[in-house]
């Protein structure tokens, strides 16, 4: 009989808030026809009411709208997968009802760590919940080593759980296609959201500070919904003209094809970055990649460091920028033709991070751990309300 285990989440196409969406259908995908368990997806609705035709897109999916709903969700299941992120009283309430269901719980950020570095904010203030949500986890996962590091040097680990570290998967989409960047183009490039703790500004404020008028920045990630637009990144764009191609968010294929086709290399800027998925999508396109030399991408290109352009992160944001515009220096220096080489050697570092390869450090996981007795925990801290979109659960 296959194990059964629900996949928890607030998550999931076509309600999408960030890299979680990504994670939930790769992992599906990559158990969809496992021999010994069977992931049974279960949404959280405390924020957005799934649409009508969630039956049909997710057979089998099962909806908790309060804390009555968790009994029928859970009864027959032998596991969850928690991938909330914060949502203590959604764990609790999981774990106090089965406290003999192994509870795993998916730390895709660090609450505190996205706090920090994206310098406060009424949405990371609330990083004790997260930790509450540590305490009800018989297992925590990290998807990288130095997220591990992390949360031990938050204290994290005087908790009874047991941290995993189980990179995300990544299955590659081009192994088989035609399409290569142009490596004749000394173009870069930055894609991905826009908070403080990724520098989406580095690539531009160092294409000033070298002097060169030769070269381009594509920027796609700009948003520009609300009343106010983006002043920062308007007046950026009349600073540049001719430099800055801003090009604002958008999930359209011709969008991003055009951006992709557009640069020569693309730069995975920041402070903190749990894992990588942009890197991994760099690597797949085979695009010459400016990376940084700290946390997930490091850690993902840890086998390729000589085939990718290295800098080192500093926390002063004037320091990272001379040391952006020396890697990519780097870059400028580099035929074509020993850029391609390089971007294709660096493609190999995506065989770690196959599902193939991932599956079965989850299986190990999932088929020989065991539950812990859990006992109450006090907690004298007052929960907030937290902003639409970081499911906090369904508890006041």
């Amino acid at each position: 009989m296959k194990m059964k285990v629900g996949l928890l989440t607030n998550e999931i196409p076509p309600i999408v808030y960030g890299g979680v969406a990504t994670w939930i259908m790769n992992f599906l995908d990559m158990f969809a026809e496992d021999d010994d368990i069977e992931i049974i997806p279960v949404f959280l609705a405390q924020l957005d009411e799934p649409p009508g035709d969630f039956p049909e897109r997710y057979p089998g999916i099962r909806i908790i709208h309060g804390p009555d709903d968790v009994k029928n969700a859970f009864a027959d299941l032998d596991a969850c997968i928690n991938n909330l992120w914060v949502a203590f009283d959604t764990t609790r309430t999981i774990k106090e009802t089965y406290p003999d269901k192994l509870m795993i719980s998916v730390c895709h950020s660090l609450i505190k760590m996205e706090h920090i570095t994206n310098m406060g904010g009424p949405i990371t203030s609330n990083y004790f919940e997260q930790e509450i949500t540590f305490q009800y986890s018989d297992i925590v996962v990290l998807i990288s080593k130095a997220e591990k590091q992390h949360y031990i040097s938050f204290g994290y680990d005087k908790y009874e759980s047991t941290p995993h570290v189980i990179y995300n998967s990544y299955k590659p989409k081009l192994d088989h296609e035609s399409w290569r960047p142009n490596y004749e183009l000394n173009d870069i490039g930055y894609i991905g959201r826009h908070v403080p703790r990724k520098r989406p500004d580095l690539p531009i404020f160092a294409l000033e500070k070298s002097g060169r008028k030769d070269i381009r920045v594509f920027n796609m990630g700009v948003d520009y919904k609300g009343e106010q637009g983006n002043p920062f990144w308007e007046d950026l764009g009349k600073k540049h003209p001719k430099q800055l191609v801003i090009i604002p968010f958008s999930s359209n294929k011709e969008t991003a094809h055009f951006y992709w086709n557009s640069i020569g290399a693309n730069s995975i800027t920041g402070i903190y970055e749990p894992f990588g998925y942009t890197m991994c999508e760099t690597l797949d396109r085979r695009v010459p990649a400016i990376v940084q030399n700290i946390d997930g991408p490091s850690e993902i290109t840890a086998n390729v460091q000589d085939s990718v352009f290295v800098y080192e992160v500093d926390q002063d944001f004037d320091k990272d920028v001379d040391n952006f515009l020396v890697a990519t220096n780097n870059f400028w220096d580099t035929h074509a033709d020993d850029r391609k080489a390089m971007a294709e050697h660096a493609r190999t570092a995506l065989d770690d991070f196959r599902p193939e390869v991932i599956k079965l450090k989850w299986k190990e996981i999932l088929l020989n751990a065991q539950p812990r007795k859990i006992t109450g925990l006090a907690t004298d801290q007052k929960t907030q309300k937290t902003t639409k979109g970081y499911g906090r659960g369904y508890g006041n």
